[in-house]
């Protein structure tokens, strides 16, 4: 199996707990932040970190990929995690041939549309119902 860095690129709690579960799991991890997070929770749990610069650079993908650990100097990382839901970012992570934490971007187009979401949901075995 090859070597698997996690790249979290949000600043939230959620990562927070991704980076965690990377810790438990022994998989090494790369926060991304900005000039005003730097200090961020985040960014201390993982094994490393990366600036993109200015805090909107969290909507550019590009900046993204671009400082991802690979590109830079983690040459054995060929492959990265990236946890998000946009169907575009999705879909240029696989571009980039690394692997997506997520939804897959069909699924995410899908869910976009009401009534296409409510077929597919109405196609599936319905969970047990609790009336708690």
């Amino acid at each position: 199996m090859k070597k698997m860095k996690v790249l979290v690129a949000k600043p939230w709690e959620i990562a927070v707990r991704i980076l965690r579960a990377c810790q438990e799991m022994g998989l090494p991890s790369v926060a991304v932040f900005t000039n005003v997070d730097e200090a961020a929770l985040h960014v201390r749990y993982a094994d490393e970190a990366i600036s993109i610069g200015e805090k909107q650079k969290y909507l550019d993908i590009t900046a993204i990929l671009e400082a991802r650990p690979s590109k830079r100097h983690h040459r054995r990382s060929s492959r990265l995690w990236l946890p998000g839901r946009k169907r575009r970012v999705a879909r240029r992570v696989e571009e980039q041939g690394l692997t997506f934490i997520g939804p897959r971007p069909e699924t995410v187009s899908m869910m976009g549309d009401k009534l296409a979401a409510r077929a597919f949901l109405a196609s599936r075995p319905a969970g047990h119902r609790w009336d708690g």
